[in-house]
């Protein structure tokens, strides 16, 4: 069986917000998704697909769940700050911004091809004779608008380098709402490089052969949490965290058996993880702060 699409996707923006209680007294949490963090898949897809299920796990419940898509992650950091949500799922970077309302304690990321953690690939054609960093001074780059972790790698690679920003070191960037059309994008020539998922790249491969044939990595990251549940240190009501591991393996057990979002088929299980897990990630937006007070100087 091909796999296609990582629940990169589905984990880019999940939070769980304590509504007011319905008609039937029960208490009502949503989880929202951000419109970017779908990447490939349908918000319908996501929001039926989820709900239909959400509903049947709480009927008996003393709490409602229901899911819904936010326009962005600004959204659901405003109202973390006010308080109203009870936890996030998507890029780590919003949770590491925000770490002292969340729950260390209650940290997990989503196992992609049985990995927890993922490398990032700078592409590049194998017959643009490029094979190093420096040569894409003036080129051109092709990125999803999910991969904040892999651009903030390649601004560390640049900054290592005394190459500046990505965007003086590029003639141009071009952003792309899934991974599929950033790799395609140097595959066919739109742009002279790419930076993608190892994992996103794999997938690709499968459908089409020829990707291996024509693509070549001249930068490969370290590993890194690229997605998050991060739950905050005031999840209030009924639901206890406890209950929220059971409903997430639950969730993940049914989108198997009943073929909930196809996109996601290399999602396999929430693994839980360690606040120091993330300290690369936090070295890299050190790294980048540090270069901004330097050419502010």
């Amino acid at each position: 069986m091909i796999k296609t699409r990582t629940l990169n996707g589905l984990l880019v923006g999940l939070c769980f917000c304590l509504m007011t209680p319905s008609l039937q007294a029960k208490t009502e949490y949503l989880f929202g998704i951000t419109m970017q963090g779908i990447r490939v898949a349908k918000i319908e897809e996501v929001e039926a697909g989820f709900n239909n299920h959400l509903e049947s796990i709480s009927k008996d419940k003393n709490y409602l769940l229901k899911i819904k898509v936010f326009k962005s992650e600004e959204q659901v950091a405003s109202l973390l700050l006010e308080n109203k949500i009870s936890g996030y799922f998507g890029s780590p970077l919003l949770a590491i911004k925000y770490s002292k309302k969340f729950n260390p304690d209650l940290l997990y990321t989503p196992l992609l091809n049985n990995k927890h953690m993922q490398r990032y690939l700078l592409l590049v054609r194998k017959d643009s004779g490029i094979n190093q960093l420096k040569q894409l001074k003036s080129k051109s780059l092709s990125y999803c608008n999910s991969d904040e972790v892999g651009m903030m790698y390649l601004q560390k690679k640049l900054s290592e380098s005394k190459s500046g920003a990505i965007n003086t070191f590029f003639d141009s960037t071009k952003l792309t709402k899934n991974p599929s059309l950033t790799i395609f994008s140097v595959f066919f020539k739109e742009t002279e490089a790419a930076i993608t998922l190892e994992s996103d790249f794999e997938v690709a491969a499968e459908l089409n052969p020829q990707l291996k044939q024509q693509l070549i990595a001249i930068e490969i990251s370290p590993d890194y949490i690229t997605s998050i549940l991060a739950v905050t240190s005031h999840l209030e009501g009924p639901m206890t965290g406890t209950e929220l591991n059971n409903v997430m393996q639950n969730v993940n057990n049914a989108m198997k058996k009943n073929g909930l979002l196809k996109s996601y088929n290399t999602f396999s299980n929430l693994h839980k993880i360690k606040s120091e897990d993330l300290n690369n990630i936090r070295d890299l937006i050190n790294s980048i702060n540090l270069d901004k007070t330097e050419l502010n100087r």
